[in-house]
């Protein structure tokens, strides 16, 4: 220990570490909640050996072992209580394994009825948050134990993490019988559709702000966000139209898609199939899979289904309700949005000289490059 005076000292310590670090009885400085390191681990091992030979085997003093190391005298305690387990001190992924085979982690707080009622209480609901699960779990059990215990046992007691993440937003109505009927009838004639018959389409609305939906770093000398450059264009509005298909052993394109300013109606949809129609991508023989929505069953569209039929030999087959996910043509969009952000500002920029539409023209260049491998 310095020859400071203790408070002198201490004052130092926080002048240079912060209020976070503190210092023992022994000298030593640590920070609550944290273990010291291996190789410290290792310096009280040694000190505790080479007593206990010089006294014939017996136990050490603890207290004098923590005063020469500048530890605690329980961080002293926890070594011998490994040298005695296993002959060594364990590094600490050993112990955090140990402790997993224990009975997962928070083992020795938490017993077979604590776990059990973690789990009934996830499963109510998932979204508890770990506060909740303490409450509770004190509420119901009478054990106390810290939010951290309980995210160590949801994060590493079992096979996979059980972190939070964004789930999927279901619609109430989507199991419903009427529609659990409809999405097997759907399901039985995709099944009788060759895969290069298959065609899915749909529209998106696109922003000019999405090409700069991205972060820009923290300025760590001044604490400042850079401000990020753009073109007016990110204030304009596009309406995209598009159509895939899944079938790998083609070599036709994998998508099709046009981009426009008018709105996504009935009328724009009909014009922009039959500009696909025109354009080769969707032939006759071919099964065209949509949703039903209204700019696809709305105005004119109320006949589309026998107009393909009857005018080029296409069959139109909807989706069942409350199924967007069944749409590969949906994976196409996210793929096209998470694109967006990796594209260079720097080519956005030569981009904006020549036209002031560059979301427009990335958004399209990078459609034009979807593969069927990524299509399924």
């Amino acid at each position: 220990m310095s020859t400071l005076p203790s408070d002198q000292y201490m004052d130092y310590v926080h002048r240079v570490a912060g209020q976070d670090v503190q210092i023992n009885r022994n000298g030593g400085i640590y920070q609550n909640g944290k273990s010291y390191n291996y190789m410290k681990k290792i310096e009280v091992a040694v000190a505790y050996k080479v007593v206990q030979d010089g006294i014939g085997g017996g136990r050490p003093n603890l207290s004098a072992i923590a005063r020469q190391c500048s530890v605690g005298w329980e961080f002293v305690k926890k070594i011998e209580t490994e040298l005695n387990e296993h002959g060594r001190v364990l590094h600490p992924s050993e112990v955090y394994s140990n402790r997993e085979q224990e009975g997962g982690p928070g083992s020795r707080s938490l017993d077979d009825i604590d776990s059990a009622v973690l789990m009934f209480l996830y499963l109510e609901e998932p979204s508890r948050q770990l506060s909740s699960f303490c409450q509770w779990l004190h509420f119901l059990t009478g054990t106390c134990v810290s939010e951290s215990t309980v995210s160590r046992f949801f994060n590493h007691g079992f096979p996979i993490r059980g972190g939070l993440c964004r789930p999927n937003l279901v619609p109430i109505d989507k199991f419903k019988p009427e529609n659990i009927e409809r999405a097997f009838e759907y399901l039985q004639v995709l099944a009788q559709i060759a895969p290069h018959r298959l065609v899915f389409g749909d529209e998106k609305h696109l922003k000019g702000q999405d090409i700069f939906n991205r972060k820009n770093r923290k300025n760590p000398m001044t604490g400042e966000i850079p401000l990020m450059m753009v073109n007016p264009d990110f204030r304009n509005t596009y309406n995209l139209t598009g159509f895939c298909k899944i079938d790998p052993t083609t070599h036709e394109q994998a998508v099709w898609c046009s981009i426009h300013e008018d709105l996504n109606d009935a009328d724009n949809f009909a014009l922009e199939l039959e500009y696909g129609i025109q354009q080769g991508f969707i032939r006759g023989g071919q099964v065209l899979v949509i949703d039903n929505a209204t700019v696809h069953t709305g105005r004119e569209n109320t006949v589309l289904q026998e107009y393909l039929w009857d005018e080029y030999g296409i069959f139109l087959l909807f989706l069942p309700p409350r199924a967007p996910e069944w749409n590969p043509m949906e994976h196409v969009w996210k793929h096209l949005v998470y694109e967006l952000k990796k594209v260079p500002l720097k080519l956005c920029q030569e981009i904006s000289r020549v036209t002031p539409h560059t979301a427009a023209h990335v958004a399209i260049n990078i459609l034009r490059n979807v593969s069927h491998e990524q299509v399924r």
